[in-house]
């Protein structure tokens, strides 16, 4: 007896160790991670810094080549316009020259006898006419510019402003910070969707946060910057949580959220911490053997097919606590008082939703809880109506549904047989041509 007491200590020992070696491990795994997340971040941080630095270079440098050529193409203008008219002037110069000399060599040949006067000019003639042949050009002399009227190019650049102005706003380029200003703080599963939601965290710079944006990409892109062109928008706007619909059951997504001030013109901030997550809960979807219905686009799009009146229900018990399922009337009938849709605590053959255990919205707007009928009146049901349920825990056997429609919101504590037991959602249509997607 004494032995087995032991025996079972010792067991009891051994189990509590165990567990306490998976928690450890458990421990280790979640720091293997952390360590992770700082390292590789720290990693992109520092490409981030080198591409994002060489390309100003490269761009100032570019801006600097083109700056260089277009003033040494000016002063090359202005060199050319102010020679023009001297290289014309020391052209006449030169020309006139060429005269003068000629002329003088001609009188002075004549006076050594070298040149002797044309027969049938007397020597008192050809010193006349030589005389007048100077006269006509001697002593006008061209006009040559005041050095005051012709260029003095000049380049002026006020360099040290320049170099201040330059470091200051290099001095000013990017910032390194531990997080980003708003991270994702929990992702919820739904069917066939997944709620993030996110917050504002401490930073140096607490700033004015006007609008958030939420990106999602398919499969993990964490240490993949291959797949960054695959991020694109799932909202944009001033709440703080969104729900990302029409998700596959275990395939991951990779979220990510950034912010910026109250103003459109306000740049986006850093991304938040890649998130990595996944819904394991299917899609809400109808089921599949209502012969009075076609059933399309992944059993979300259900057709009436047939003047019969049918109920049709949902793919098994889907909706429950914390659930929002939407309706969308893709097409309609007339719209019957016992046409419409519905939320059941159970499956049932009877084609009438007008019964215990229903919240009925019929295609005219009235609610039926329990087959009673309510006062407030929903937006009939038409062409582009969208209907929304919404399920609260209240207490042990009640449940709260709100019920949106159009720009209406009305909510009912609904007695159930357990408040963690699913509930159905149905549809009921006579008119052929009612078309509705559940989402």
């Amino acid at each position: 007896m004494e032995q087995s007491k032991s025996n079972s200590v010792f067991v009891e020992a051994v189990d509590a160790a165990e567990e306490y070696v998976k928690k450890l491990e458990d421990l280790l795994k979640t720091l293997t991670e952390a360590e992770h997340q700082v390292k590789h971040s720290a990693k992109q941080a520092r490409a981030d810094v080198n591409f994002a630095l060489d390309t100003l270079a490269a761009t100032f440098t570019n801006a600097l080549k083109r700056r260089r050529s277009m003033l040494l193409e000016e002063v090359d203008r202005l060199c050319s316009e102010g020679l023009e008219p001297l290289i014309e002037c020391r052209d006449l110069i030169t020309t006139q020259m060429q005269v003068a000399h000629s002329y003088a060599n001609e009188g002075r040949h004549s006076l050594n006898g070298s040149n002797k006067c044309p027969v049938a000019e007397s020597w008192d003639d050809y010193t006349h006419s030589y005389a007048e042949c100077g006269a006509a050009f001697l002593g006008r002399l061209p006009a040559v510019p005041n050095l005051e009227d012709i260029p003095g190019v000049q380049f002026e650049c006020c360099l040290h402003a320049i170099e201040a102005d330059l470091v200051h706003a290099v001095e000013r380029v990017g910032s390194v910070s531990r997080l980003g200003p708003v991270q994702i703080c929990a992702v919820e599963e739904k069917p066939g969707a997944l709620l993030v939601h996110w917050q504002q965290v401490e930073t140096e710079k607490p700033a004015e946060i006007g609008s958030f944006r939420l990106q999602r990409a398919y499969g993990d892109a964490r240490g993949r910057r291959e797949l960054e062109a695959n991020f694109h928008d799932e909202y944009v706007g001033p709440e703080c949580h969104h729900l990302i619909r029409n998700l596959r059951p275990k395939e991951p997504v990779t979220l990510r959220v950034c912010c910026r001030e109250d103003s459109e013109l306000a740049p986006w901030s850093t991304w938040s911490v890649l998130h990595v997550a996944a819904t394991s809960l299917p899609p809400f979807c109808w089921e599949g053997t209502n012969q009075n219905y076609t059933i399309t686009n992944e059993k979300q799009l259900a057709t009436k097919s047939t003047a019969e009146t049918s109920v049709l229900f949902s793919c098994g018990p889907q909706f429950g606590p914390g659930h929002a399922v939407e309706f969308t009337v893709l097409e309609c009938g007339a719209g019957c008082s016992d046409e419409g849709l519905a939320l059941a605590d159970h499956h049932f053959s009877d084609e009438n939703l007008l019964q215990p255990g229903v919240i009925f919205v019929n295609a005219q707007g009235s609610v039926f809880v329990d087959g009673k009928g309510k006062t407030t009146k929903l937006p009939p049901l038409e062409k582009g109506s969208k209907l929304c349920f919404t399920c609260e825990h209240v207490r042990s056997s009640k449940v709260r549904i709100h019920i949106d429609s159009g720009n209406k919101t009305v909510a009912y504590d609904w007695n159930v047989s357990s408040p963690l037991q699913k509930l159905f959602f149905a549809i009921s249509f006579g008119q052929v041509g009612w078309k509705v997607l559940v989402e």
